[in-house]
């Protein structure tokens, strides 16, 4: 019986270091644009933090990869405009954050929803 608690005690905690996606709510409350590939090129700041959606991402920025390594580089300046849109209307975010996909350690999101 111990031995069932323990292996099922270890799926519960392996589960965590498993690379997840998940939909993200929030608000994006600032934006960065950076040189040299840094950061992916293009991050926003959202108003929650990602580890709340069970994913392994340090912190509350996102990246959209505008240096164009995981999506095309239009696709990815066309989701930042979008998120800048947001901020500027005050609009709420749904977003898809990929914690596997990483730009010097910080989530990519490949998706992103303006709300009304």
């Amino acid at each position: 019986m111990r031995g069932i608690i323990a292996v099922l005690l270890m799926l519960v905690f392996a589960r965590d270091s498993i690379a997840a996606t998940a939909e993200v709510g929030a608000f994006v409350t600032r934006l960065l644009v950076a040189d040299e590939g840094r950061w992916g090129g293009c991050m926003v700041l959202l108003d929650r933090e990602l580890s709340d959606f069970n994913l392994n991402c340090p912190s509350r920025w996102v990246t959209f990869s505008c240096t164009g390594d995981f999506t095309s580089k239009d696709n990815a300046y066309r989701m930042f405009d979008a998120a800048q849109m947001a901020m500027a209307l005050n609009r709420a975010v749904d977003l898809t954050v990929d914690d596997q996909l990483k730009h010097n350690g910080y989530c990519y999101a490949n998706r992103i929803f303006v709300r009304r």
